[in-house]
């Protein structure tokens, strides 16, 4: 079973560095494709979380046809072909070809893997390796962005080699993930008559809920660059660390997550909302590095809170032959978020005429605020974790 674990663990060391791998080196691509403006250099960053969309209804679809090690074996194909080749392409359109074919590749990968842990895990065993799985989404993402900010010192092209560590869970899943999964019998019995009878429900409430969430974070990976370049306070390196200092936080707290929410109960998600709040709030008035790192850290440790805390949530309330769709319905969600953020503070400054570096942790540390108000008044919108979270299997 270990050999398993690790195989799918490092298609979700994958899901993150998709996009994280590219953050720190926005602006050196912006100042070589000059021509091209900011927006569409941010579209490096931001179109394949739209490519990821379809592809992750399309895998559901053919999850039902097809192994899932076959569709994992397709999905790191491409995600090597679409990472790599970004590295090589000389014009700006090339690039987004590249990273739309990395964005569809990782539309198959990302809902397969947490589908797989359904299939394998259940009970206290499925929450840890859904935290394990955060983990090792925000250590993917902290080795890329840390290893592309050290890279981008000689050249800005070479951040893109990060994406070939993925030719070593292709030969993971090859070799150790089986065709099809066993899985425990009775406990999915167990587990399909224990389900909730109104999950479409609950379904479209963490859909939401992962929209408002991303929206809200999204505004640090696709704004910090370039915002550490206006005030003068590093280079891209710089941002390298403090993107890689964000993911490893989020790592530790996805390894603990079922002790803190446990804990915290159905306050969890007010919880990281409230760290949300702080961390915006630091952004939005500090120019210290130091009060902006610990700003990072203390988003990055709510976004190890949420992200398995949804993910998790979301396998409790469908059945397991809706799991796939499920997790696409999330991931649609999560990448359209992606896509939209930083777009809604350019539309507010459009129309507004407010021009600031920034404006977009204004708007995060605002529709947190919201968020949080509308928490306190609605009982349905606590989205606390399901009971099994009090488990004592420690």
């Amino acid at each position: 079973m270990i050999k398993i674990k690790v195989s799918i663990l490092s298609i979700s060391l994958l899901i993150i560095m998709a996009g994280a791998a590219v953050s720190p080196v926005l602006a050196d691509i912006n100042l070589h494709f000059s021509e091209a403006g900011p927006q569409i250099v941010r579209m490096v960053l931001t179109l394949p979380a739209l490519m990821i969309v379809p592809f992750s209804f399309l895998t559901g679809i053919l999850a039902k046809k097809y192994s899932k090690k076959y569709l994992a074996i397709i999905g790191l194909t491409g995600y090597l072909i679409g990472g790599l080749g970004g590295g090589l392409a000389d014009s700006i359109g090339i690039i987004l070809l590249y990273r739309a074919m990395l964005g569809g590749s990782v539309g198959i990968l990302s809902p397969l893997a947490n589908s797989l842990i359904a299939d394998y895990f259940f009970n206290a065993e499925r929450t840890k390796m859904m935290g394990y799985s955060a983990a090792a989404n925000n250590l993917g993402g902290g080795l890329a962005t840390l290893t592309a900010g050290l890279l981008a010192t000689y050249h800005w092209r070479y951040a893109f080699s990060i994406y070939g560590i993925a030719f070593i869970s292709l030969l993971l899943v090859l070799f150790f993930l089986p065709k099809q999964s066993d899985g425990d019998k009775e406990l999915a019995a167990n587990y399909e008559k224990a389900l909730a009878t109104k999950s479409k429900e609950g379904l479209l409430k963490w859909a939401l809920f992962t929209f408002l969430m991303i929206i809200i974070f999204f505004s640090i990976p696709t704004h910090l660059d370039f915002f550490i370049f206006a005030e003068g306070l590093g280079t891209s390196a710089t941002t390298g660390w403090l993107m890689g200092l964000l993911t490893a936080v989020s790592f530790a707290t996805g390894i603990v997550f079922q002790r803190l929410a446990a804990i915290l109960k159905d306050k969890t998600s007010l919880a990281a909302f409230l760290l949300f709040l702080l961390g915006f709030t630091i952004l939005s008035i500090s120019s210290n590095l130091i009060l902006i790192g610990a700003a990072i850290l203390i988003t990055g440790l709510s976004m190890g809170i949420l992200i398995p805390l949804i993910m998790d949530s979301v396998t409790k309330e469908v059945r397991a032959r809706d799991t796939i769709f499920a997790l696409a319905v999330i991931n649609f969600s999560l990448y359209l978020g992606q896509f939209i953020s930083p777009l809604v503070p350019g539309s507010i400054e459009l129309l507004s005429g407010i021009a600031s570096i920034r404006l977009p942790f204004y708007v995060s540390a605002l529709l947190t605020l919201i968020s949080i108000i509308a928490m306190l008044i609605s009982k349905n919108m606590t989205f606390a974790p399901s009971s099994y979270l009090y488990e004592k299997d420690q």
